[in-house]
């Protein structure tokens, strides 16, 4: 590795009236790196006290997204001189900042100074050279119109062309931000999947990515560039000199970003004259209609289902224009909504449940259901309108009840509730005097109320502690959220993500310690939280294999440590085991 300032072996220096003897080194994995590309700082510190010690003081660290991790390694050493024998500790604390930056440019790391108590290290300064790197893909953005009415339908197409080496891509997740100011869009695809075209001859894998955007605002509309994430994989080329290089290989995976050139387009606005109803849906649309039953009695219930399907804005589609239906009882309808892609478009179905409960007898015709809307090949309002019902209502139960006007349906039920009726036939007779508590049942229910109070205040009693007691409440969650992060470190695995693998696992080990023992592992050097996971049941061999494996999670993190298929599920499985062992185990 790279060294800068004062740097080399850790020899003990006696700091000046302390009694104890300390000393710092720092290092660099590198002074050239390319933008997106991630390199380390290391300050070790040596200490023959094994306590907790501050984080280094280091300026110039502003320009860079800083992450931070810190582990101790213990050493021992025995002399003998002069047939006296000697016993020597040390413990050396590693505080890594893994840095990157998009910007280029070159930027001053330092100066670095390490104090603690009355020790005092100057540490020195680093010049990094970034470089910006060159794009290992281009994005071809283009949209199916370039002048559109406000709510009407534009496909933008987004093509990426990798170039050898680009591991993943990825959209940004905050796409609201960028578009959905100016646009309500859709994404058509869930996952960015490859497809070969032929450009200029020649076969090519390429991204396509299709964006459904309906304009809110009229006016010249800007769709800015829309970043797009990327990992290539390069090599170091430093013929294994680092230490980094020795143990884990010659390549770095580098985060780079390239944007999508930004498009305009004239957005138009609607014209005056909106037929009632209308709500801002543009497009084309068609609407059906349906009862599950064409013969139905006065006063029982049927159902009328109204479909829309179109290819406009979603939101706008609300419920469609209703006759007046005065001989029925109309209740708000039940909505349920779908999308589906067809070719390059995006069309939308709401379905529209109504229960209807006719008054009186007769022949009728449901007609009259429409659905407004802006038609934009036409450039003028229109309206569909769904096909007519015939229903043949026949003679119900309340065609025999005096009434001058036609009752609804609550005043039917509240009419039928009460009438209550006298039975003359088949009556069967009651002893009076085999009463209740002659039966064993009757035991039984008088048991059963405290046993329900009693439940219910074991319930009660549980609920309060949740609510009062956090230590009880992260140890009852464990469980849970352990399984959670589990899951999360076995999508990143399936994902081909190692490094988000090894941070879900990482979370995982440290989290499940934490809520169990309601003390927080995060940050805590791996020898102290190997002694409290001791000191709470967990067994030698249990604390042993935590140590290694978050060992394991770290170097995958921050170290660039590269796993095999076969290591990485056997790191899986070894995690999941011990997760178990720590849930039996930790008291």
């Amino acid at each position: 590795m790279k060294a800068f300032g004062f740097i080399g072996l850790f020899v003990f220096i006696l700091a000046t009236g302390c009694g104890w003897a300390m000393s710092a080194g720092a290092s660099l994995s590198t002074n050239d790196v390319m933008t997106g590309e991630t390199f380390t700082l290391q300050v070790q510190v040596a200490n023959d006290k094994k306590e907790e010690l501050p984080w280094p003081q280091v300026q110039g660290l502003e320009h860079f997204q800083v992450t931070k991790n810190t582990s101790m390694s213990s050493n021992s050493q025995t002399t003998i001189i002069n047939g006296q024998v000697s016993h020597n500790n040390s413990y050396i604390t590693t505080f890594v900042y893994s840095l990157s930056t998009q910007q280029p440019g070159a930027y001053v790391l330092g100066p670095i100074r390490y104090v603690f108590k009355d020790f005092t290290q100057e540490l020195g300064s680093a010049r990094i050279n970034i470089t910006k790197s060159v794009s290992s893909l281009t994005t071809q953005s283009t949209v199916n119109k370039r002048k559109a009415y406000i709510g009407e339908q534009v496909l933008y197409t987004l093509r990426i062309l990798p170039k050898d080496g680009v591991q993943a891509i990825n959209l940004p997740q905050d796409m609201q931000k960028l578009i959905g100011e100016k646009f309500f869009f859709e994404r058509l695809e869930k996952n960015i999947a490859p497809t070969v075209v032929t450009i200029n001859g020649q076969q090519a894998k390429v991204f396509d990515i299709h964006i459904a955007l309906f304009p809110l605002l009229p006016g010249t509309a800007s769709l800015e560039g829309i970043p797009v994430e990327y990992q290539v994989v390069k090599r170091n080329g430093r013929n294994g000199q680092d230490m980094f290089d020795m143990f884990f290989g010659g390549a770095n995976v580098i985060t780079q970003k390239a944007f999508a050139e930004p498009l305009k387009m004239e957005v138009l606005p609607l014209p005056s004259g909106a037929p009632t109803g209308f709500t801002g849906s543009v497009g084309e649309y068609s609407i059906s209609a349906k009862v599950d039953k064409t013969t139905v009695a006065a006063g029982d219930a049927v159902t009328l289902t109204v479909t829309i399907r179109g290819n406009g804005q979603p939101k706008s589609m609300t419920k469609p224009i209703m006759p007046e239906l005065k001989d029925f009882e109309v209740f708000d309808p039940e909505e349920s909504s779908s999308s589906a892609l067809q070719g390059n478009t995006e069309w939308t179905t709401k379905v529209f449940k109504y229960a209807l409960i006719p008054r009186r007898q007769g022949a009728y015709s449901l007609e009259g259901i429409a659905f407004p809307y802006f038609d934009p090949r036409r450039a003028a309002y229109s309206q569909v309108e769904a096909n007519h019902i015939s229903l043949q209502v026949g003679p119900g139960k309340e065609e025999t009840v005096p009434q001058t006007r036609a009752l609804t349906q609550r005043e039917i039920s509240d009419l039928g509730s009460d009438i209550r009726h006298i039975k003359t036939n088949n009556s069967r007779l009651e002893n009076e005097g085999d009463l209740p508590y002659h039966h064993v049942w009757f035991g039984g229910l008088i048991l059963l109320s405290p046993l329900a109070f009693a439940g219910a205040l074991v319930l009660r009693r549980r609920r309060d502690r949740l609510g009062t007691d956090a230590a009880f409440l992260r140890k009852t969650q464990a469980a849970s959220r352990m399984r959670k992060r589990l899951k999360q470190a076995q999508l990143a695995l399936s994902s081909n993500k190692p490094v988000d693998f090894y941070r879900e696992l990482s979370e995982a080990l440290m989290g499940l310690a934490s809520d169990a023992l309601n003390q927080e592992f995060r940050g805590m050097r791996l020898d102290d939280a190997r002694e409290v996971l001791l000191q709470h049941g967990a067994s030698i061999e249990t604390a042993g294999t935590y140590e290694s494996l978050m060992q394991r999670c770290d170097f995958g993190q921050f170290a660039g440590l590269k796993s095999s298929e076969v290591e990485l599920k056997a790191d899986i499985e070894a995690g999941a085991k011990l997760l178990e062992q720590l849930d039996r185990e930790l008291k």
